[in-house]
């Protein structure tokens, strides 16, 4: 077992800003560019802004790290009613060692923290939870603790540009099988991002009948940011329909 320890966000000049990035840079050493390339890789996305748990937690398991999520007894997570940051730094106060790291979305936010210490792309390097800088009070919604059962590594294949163009077009390819066995449309809406000089795409599930997967509960949107996310409402919607 490889004891894990945050580090400063490595944010090499023109990487990605964002915390998804920013939180795989943290614990892996990564530059913030090949963490985002990792991301994509996972999730087939032409540019990673917003970060899924599914898509963080693949790329982490390519690196060698395990992500299980935690509850509490006393408290439930939510992000609009769970507890604040202090409340949940003051409720794990025992079980937040030097040797445990643990990942949580606090306001919407990706963030490290390890003992008394935290980390995410905003603060960019480890500083004391009493930072001023911290947002104390905004609704923890979900927690992780992070290992490693081996040791970190970094997989240079899925960080090639060729590599992730196949990777993308298997995604679209799978996606498009299943849609088609499912009788559902996929139109997608492309668009640029003036900010990180690419562009992106939109993913829109499009179907006939009385039944909206919305709103019953199946699918949580109709728009996708990924391949992979795609993919995820189409077997809902399979296992759903196969009920």
């Amino acid at each position: 077992m490889t004891k894990l320890k945050i580090k400063p966000v490595n944010h090499n000049k023109g990487g990605n800003r964002y915390c998804g990035p920013a939180v795989l840079s943290a614990i892996t050493g990564m530059t913030t560019s090949d963490s985002a390339r990792l991301i994509r890789h996972v999730s087939g996305r032409k540019a990673v802004r917003g970060t899924s748990f599914n898509d963080l937690t693949r790329s982490l398991q390519l690196c060698g790290i395990n992500a299980k999520m935690q509850s509490y007894d006393d408290v439930k997570l939510s992000k609009t009613s769970g507890p604040t940051l202090a409340q949940w730094l003051k409720l794990t106060v025992k079980e937040r060692t030097a040797d445990r790291v643990f990942l949580i979305v606090c306001g919407w936010h990706w963030q490290l923290v390890q003992g008394r210490r935290i980390v995410c792309g905003i603060l960019g390097k480890p500083t004391s939870i009493r930072d001023k800088r911290v947002k104390r009070r905004r609704r923890v919604a979900a927690v992780w603790e992070l290992t490693c059962p081996n040791k970190i590594t970094v997989p240079t294949e899925a960080l090639e540009p060729k590599r992730q163009r196949q990777i993308a077009q298997q995604w679209g390819d799978r996606a498009r099988r299943l849609a088609k066995q499912l009788g559902i449309k996929i139109d997608i809406d492309r668009y640029y991002l003036a900010d990180c000089g690419k562009w992106e795409s939109h993913y829109w599930l499009e179907y006939e009948g009385d039944i909206d997967y919305v709103e019953e509960g199946v699918i949580e949107y109709h728009g996708h940011y990924s391949w992979h996310e795609v993919i995820e409402s189409l077997e809902e919607i399979k296992e759903f329909k196969s009920a």
